[in-house]
């Protein structure tokens, strides 16, 4: 994964230690996504930071697979594409662990009373990091 401006990088990370404490951010006006690291090949990390109420919404991405690890609050998983037979809504805490196999349609949304943080580790597994959003890619 290409990393954004901001993230660590082989070459910049300190010990290879992280605490995902560090990377909370709550702007009032919107969920925000805090860039942490990238290996410039196939990982990348983000934490993602919901107020009560906000979310980020289901997409997929062909060639990446998910390991959302909650840091604090508490919220909804969403698995599949919403309206589908499929789709399923699951509670999550902080401590649990969420897995998600490639292209797979997923999202989370903060149903709590209480700030939603989470790291965001994905793989491409060499492939291109690409965020599908009702049928359109937007590739990074």
């Amino acid at each position: 994964m290409k990393p954004l401006p901001g993230m660590l990088t082989p070459d910049t990370l300190p010990s290879g230690t992280l605490d995902p404490r560090q990377f909370i951010t709550y702007p009032p006006d919107k969920e925000t996504v805090v860039p942490v690291y990238a290996d410039g090949e196939d990982l990348g990390i983000v934490s993602w930071n919901l107020l009560p109420g906000q979310a980020n919404e289901s997409h997929s991405h062909p060639a990446s697979a998910h390991c959302f690890v909650i840091v604090e609050g508490e919220g909804l998983y969403l698995k599949g594409e919403p309206g589908s037979p499929d789709y399923a809504e699951y509670p999550i805490k902080a401590g649990q662990t969420v897995v998600i196999p490639r292209n797979l349609v997923h999202g989370i949304r903060n149903t709590g009373t209480t700030p939603l943080s989470y790291f965001a580790i994905t793989t491409t597994a060499g492939g291109e990091y690409a965020r599908v959003v009702d049928g359109v890619a937007h590739t990074y």
